[in-house]
């Protein structure tokens, strides 16, 4: 190493402590391309915090986001948050993860959660709304898993999540006995999973809390818990459209004791995936309903008149 490469490195330095952080990263980019030996660890996680606030702390462009933060993972590596405050490597993995929640993007999600590893993680909050970095990895984890339907792997993490972590924020714990339960009555685990629901229920009764608990109960044969559970998520408040497989699972419940009323949840079903251009189940498609008429108001205020008892 040149003398001169140092003495431009420890301008660097001092440019990046005060904030002239464009100044910095031309001088640490110039020489890292022909001279990365040339860096010990500090000029490596100096150059990295540049990137960070220059390229990808507000990216929004997802080329960019990703081949900078490709950059940082191969410049330094993931630091102990139990012992660091800080560590750029963690901050830049965690952006372009939460930019993927925003696009859904649950199976390159995984991708970028394997470069972390959760043991590094603290699990500190800043108070008891703010979850920890751990909290947050295992939620983003175990969610991935759900959304990619890989039903094992999810139960794998959420449950490595409750024996790992002591203080959750909003009721994390409860969130992952949730995606334990759903993965659980995927796998055709109705008892397992109502053993997990029966505890989430407690706290969060969401319509989809209850739309599932209905379709395990239905499934061990309890249809008349399956309708109370059913009726409950049919009443609540929340958009007709976002219930549509909750009137699919009625009509299943439905179909052999009293065929009219299931009949009028399936039009509603079937209403809905008309106007959504949803896939249709293959059971409803063999009802040959007809599908003109089907008013999608009119049935939703049909069906709660008779779950209110109205």
């Amino acid at each position: 190493m040149t003398r001169e490469i140092r003495k431009d490195l420890k301008r660097a330095a001092r440019l990046y402590k005060s904030a002239k952080r464009q100044e910095a990263f031309e001088i640490y980019d110039e020489h890292f391309s022909k001279n990365p030996e040339a860096f010990d660890r500090w000029d490596r996680i100096r150059y990295c915090w540049c990137m960070y606030y220059l390229f990808i702390k507000d990216q929004t462009d997802e080329t960019d986001l990703v081949d900078y933060t490709e950059r940082v993972c191969e410049i330094t590596a993931q630091e102990d948050l139990n012992k660091s405050p800080v560590c750029v490597y963690t901050q830049c993995v965690f952006k372009v993860i939460m930019f993927l929640k925003v696009r859904e993007d649950w199976e390159y999600m995984l991708y970028w959660l394997d470069k972390l590893n959760p043991r590094l993680l603290s699990e500190k909050q800043r108070d008891s709304k703010y979850p920890s970095k751990k909290e947050d990895y295992y939620k983003y984890l175990s969610t991935a898993y759900l959304k990619c339907g890989d039903w094992q792997e999810c139960i794998d993490a959420s449950k490595e999540a409750l024996n790992t972590i002591e203080s959750y924020a909003f009721h994390g714990d409860i969130w992952h006995m949730w995606r334990i339960a759903k993965s659980l009555n995927q796998l055709s685990r109705p008892q397992e999973a109502l053993d997990y629901l029966n505890r989430v229920v407690e706290v969060e009764r969401e319509w989809y809390v209850l739309k599932e608990m209905a379709d395990c109960h239905h499934q061990l044969g309890n249809d008349q818990m399956a309708l109370e559970y059913a009726k409950k998520a049919v009443l609540s408040d929340d958009d007709v459209k976002i219930k549509v497989n909750l009137y699919l699972l009625i009509y299943r419940i439905l179909k052999d004791s009293n065929e009219s009323l299931a009949i009028t949840h399936a039009r509603l079903y079937l209403a809905i995936k008309l106007e959504n251009g949803g896939d249709i189940a293959d059971e409803i498609e063999d009802l040959n309903l007809d599908e003109d008429g089907l008013d999608i108001e009119e049935l939703e205020s049909e069906i709660r008149s008779y779950w209110s008892g109205e």
